[in-house]
């Protein structure tokens, strides 16, 4: 068996030598306390970042722009399982080929198409893939639209409008859409 070796007893050299070091970071100016000082504010800084983050339920808001703008996801409630989510796909084609190899067109304001699609009743918070059946489909534009409608940013580029605020990008895993390219 080992045996722990005891720690020594205080001897009145080490006693002195500790109440000089508590002297000298009591000492305003000296190395010792700088670094007290130092120290000391990098744990008022990390504690109140800690408890910032404790507050916005440890969200960080990540900020991308949208790169593929040939279509959008218009949710219909804020979930997402991998790639599915409850909801449709918008993407707007050229009736007519002959000017344009690609059929798609860019749409530029996510926000606008999927508003539009909740106003005609195309989507459905109830129903499980989040659409409605097409015989109950709005084309009066009247029917109502949730508030507030956010714009996120799928992994591959392309808007995702979902019902919620700001914070819905981030629990989902998403990021919110930002107009400026980083």
């Amino acid at each position: 068996m080992n045996e722990i070796p005891r720690s020594q007893r205080f001897s009145a050299e080490r006693s002195a030598a500790i109440e000089a070091l508590l002297a000298n970071v009591a000492q305003e100016g000296t190395p010792e306390n700088r670094h007290f000082q130092n120290t000391k504010g990098k744990r008022i800084l990390i504690s109140g970042v800690a408890v910032a983050l404790a507050a916005t339920g440890g969200a960080i808001v990540m900020q991308l722009p949208v790169t593929d703008k040939s279509s959008i996801d218009c949710f219909a409630r804020a979930e997402l399982h991998g790639n599915r989510f409850p909801g449709t796909t918008v993407t707007v084609g050229i009736p007519s080929t002959a000017e344009r190899r690609d059929r798609r067109v860019i749409i530029e304001d996510a926000l606008s198409v999927c508003r539009d699609m909740w106003a005609q009743h195309v989507l459905d918070p109830n129903d499980p893939d989040g659409s409605a059946h097409p015989s109950l489909h709005d084309r009066s534009f009247s029917y109502p639209i949730p508030d507030p409608l956010t714009v996120c940013v799928l992994n591959d580029g392309r808007a995702a409008v979902i019902p919620g605020d700001e914070n819905v990008c981030s629990s989902l895993g998403l990021a919110l859409k930002t107009d400026t390219v980083p």
